[in-house]
């Protein structure tokens, strides 16, 4: 039971990783729990400074893609998004909650940051990000499977986390490259 927690830590936590990566250089250290009491992260940079709109649009559009990434990584199965996985994590309080719940405020500021006279309506602009989260992870979909397996490879039933340093995660990226 404990393997299969670690497994799913793994792919949440790889999914923060890589939209982090990718989008800002954002990611450092993976720390996942192998149990279901321990807290995971992905450790990331300060946020920037910010110098105008357009930059802090761009942070919030991209930390929401950050924080939706988790729960879309845990929930993609054999390349597909499975719904009610997803719905399962973000709702009651459970593990991805946090996450979708910090998205979600920071999406009202990220809509009424963008252009009124170019922003699509409230839903679209949401599900475009969503999109995006979406393709990030499917791309990286290699990668998350290998997090997952590199966190099973150090897993002991005597710690209750497995740390993968950023020079180890991007060692993994680059050999999917």
């Amino acid at each position: 039971m404990r393997r299969a927690i670690a497994a799913n830590n793994a792919k949440h936590e790889a999914g923060h990783w890589i939209t982090g990566w990718i989008l800002e250089k954002a990611s450092q250290d993976l720390v996942v729990a192998t149990n279901d009491v321990g807290d995971s992260y992905c450790e990331r940079v300060p946020h920037p400074d910010f110098h105008n709109l357009t930059q802090i649009n761009c942070h919030l559009g991209n930390r929401i893609i950050n924080l939706l990434g988790g729960a879309k990584a845990e929930s993609l199965v054999c390349g597909e998004f499975n719904s009610h996985i997803f719905n399962d994590l973000i709702s009651n309080y459970k593990g991805a909650w946090p996450d979708f719940f910090i998205a979600s405020e920071l999406y009202r500021y990220y809509y009424r940051s963008l252009d009124h006279s170019l922003r699509q309506p409230f839903v679209d602009e949401w599900n475009s990000l969503v999109e995006k989260t979406e393709a990030l992870i499917i791309k990286h979909e290699a990668f998350i499977n290998d997090i997952a397996n590199e966190v099973l490879a150090r897993f002991s039933e005597e710690h209750s986390m497995v740390t993968i340093s950023q020079a180890d995660v991007l060692t993994i990226l680059s050999s999917r490259t």
